[in-house]
């Protein structure tokens, strides 16, 4: 199913499609989003009808505002995007809390919603589900979430784990509990919240002459639905601050701020690893305020299709392409570049390869490696631990402790006297962000990161033909590489970049990065 997003007036709706002829709509579970839906069930729909599967308020990549458990909120938010996909009229096929929201749109917009297929009852009981578990510092929060979302495919309420509430259904591939969990942890509580605002409303939303009950299989029972109506298909349903473009062999998802009015040049942020265009956000979003910021997450990480397996990427011959077919998509004629560690180095391969095309670059932390063949060979042996998810959640385990011991220890896995880094510890709430934004890249994030510890950096930096300001924080591990990245670029300018995570460092970064900008303009 291909993604894309739409602009409404609260914010962004995220769904997926798939197929074409008369539409049918799936509502997910809370906990879910529209990737809960089995592969092999919509590979079938689509066969005959156009499948549209979104993401309800405070489920995976929506970010319209609004209360998840405010049912004629969500109602309110789908009737609008169904309106944006050219839907007139269209059956409903709901799951769980998903039926809950499917009877309030039927009730809200009866001309809409042609009749609603229940696949599963919401839990209507009267015992509300428990508390979030907190953010700890050792990350067992994670792991108990993962258990519960788990345990949401196989019991009814999750919270009861007993043989009468046994669902009589099989687990997903574990890749898809992964990102289910995923999709559920960036929102806090907000399933919680509407599987009680569901429980509550359930009792008179049954009683609804427009509910129909699926039994069996479920394909049968939403193929044997009413056909719904709809006008043409849209091209790309994305547009605002984030969506998705394709290019090479899959969709790149972008964010975008700042609305280019100003008369400057865009900048395209690119992020470090490991981890996606996520943790540029605060800084994309102060420079927003100024000029356009384009931000993407790299090939396999954050919501972007991963590359075709085989061969060593490199960032001159696989990603700086697809930056020029990027900006030929997104019509940039020419913009300036932002990068810190391996997007520095990506950057720098861009204005190589198309220097037409970049205005100046500003390179936060230089991986310069290929003078230290020692350290480099110690890291493609022992830095990137196997993130492939599993049904049981070890992959988060892992994930957690590489990314706490990244601020104590360089490289992370030195866990010696000469390995200390004289720096505070990560604090839980920042490490919950950073390995949540590491997780999204899993399994595919060491692909793009060895292309940066293989850059050959003392070889490509003497290239570059544009003005260039290199720095980074000072306690970057990659400070020490600033003065000989500085010797390479023939008349760069020197910076330091407030901290990652610092107060305001988003603000003073991005008023450091205009002013430059500016005076190179």
């Amino acid at each position: 199913m291909r993604p894309g997003y739409l602009t409404l007036p609260t914010g962004q709706l995220h769904f997926r499609q798939a197929g074409t002829g008369s539409p049918v709509v799936l509502l997910h579970d809370a906990p879910g989003s529209g990737a809960a839906w089995d592969a092999a069930l919509t590979e079938e729909l689509a066969a005959s009808r156009r499948v549209i599967a979104p993401d309800l308020i405070g489920f995976g990549a929506t970010t319209a505002t609004g209360d998840a458990a405010d049912l004629d909120a969500q109602a309110e938010l789908l009737a609008a995007a169904l309106t944006a996909l050219g839907v007139r009229r269209a059956p409903v096929a709901a799951e769980g809390a998903g039926a809950a929201v499917a009877a309030r749109l039927a009730e809200r917009r009866p001309g809409l919603v042609q009749d609603v297929l229940v696949l599963r009852v919401p839990y209507h009981g009267a015992e509300s589900p428990p508390a979030l578990p907190e953010v700890e510092a050792g990350g067992g929060h994670l792991l108990r979430l993962y258990d519960e979302i788990r345990d949401s495919l196989l019991f009814s309420p999750w919270w009861r784990p007993a043989a009468a509430n046994r669902r009589r259904r099989g687990l997903p591939p574990a890749e898809v509990l992964h990102e289910l969990f995923l999709d559920t942890a960036e929102h806090g509580d907000a399933h919680r919240r509407l599987a009680a605002s569901a429980a509550l409303a359930w009792p008179g939303a049954a009683a609804s002459p427009r509910l129909r009950h699926a039994d069996g299989d479920w394909a049968a029972g939403i193929l044997a639905l009413p056909e719904g109506d709809d006008g043409p298909v849209p091209s790309d349903g994305a547009s605002g601050e984030r969506s998705y473009l394709r290019a090479g062999s899959g969709d790149i998802h972008l964010r975008r701020f700042g609305d280019g009015s100003s008369g400057r040049r865009p900048v395209l942020a690119l992020h470090a690893n490991p981890g996606s265009g996520a943790g540029l956000e605060p800084l994309a979003r102060a420079l927003g305020e100024s000029r356009q910021v384009i931000v993407w997450d790299t090939p396999g990480h954050g919501r972007s299709t991963p590359l075709p397996e085989g061969g060593a990427p490199t960032l001159a011959g696989t990603y700086a392409p697809l930056l020029v077919e990027l900006l030929d998509g997104l019509g940039v004629e020419r913009c300036d570049v932002y990068g810190t560690h391996t997007g520095a180095g990506l950057a720098v391969e861009l204005a190589i390869a198309a220097p037409d095309r970049v205005g100046a670059l500003v390179l936060d932390g230089v991986p310069l490696f290929d003078d230290q063949p020692e350290l480099v060979a110690s890291i493609l042996a022992d830095y990137f631990v196997d993130l492939t998810p599993d049904p049981h959640g070890s992959h988060l385990r892992r994930a957690w402790g590489v990314s706490a011991d990244m601020a104590l220890w360089w490289p992370w896995f030195r866990h010696t006297a000469d390995g200390v880094r004289d720096v505070d510890p990560y604090r839980p709430e920042f490490l919950h962000r950073v390995t949540l934004d590491m997780l999204r890249s899993a399994p595919h994030y060491h692909r793009y990161y060895r292309a940066g510890w293989q850059w050959p950096c003392t070889r490509r930096l003497p290239l570059v033909r544009r003005p260039a300001l290199v720095g980074s924080t000072r306690t970057d591990p990659l400070a020490p590489m600033t003065p000989t990245a500085l010797r390479l670029l023939d008349g760069a300018a020197e910076t330091v970049f407030a901290p990652l995570g610092a107060p305001g460092s988003p603000e003073a970064n991005a008023a450091l990065l205009a002013r430059y900008l500016d005076a190179v303009s």
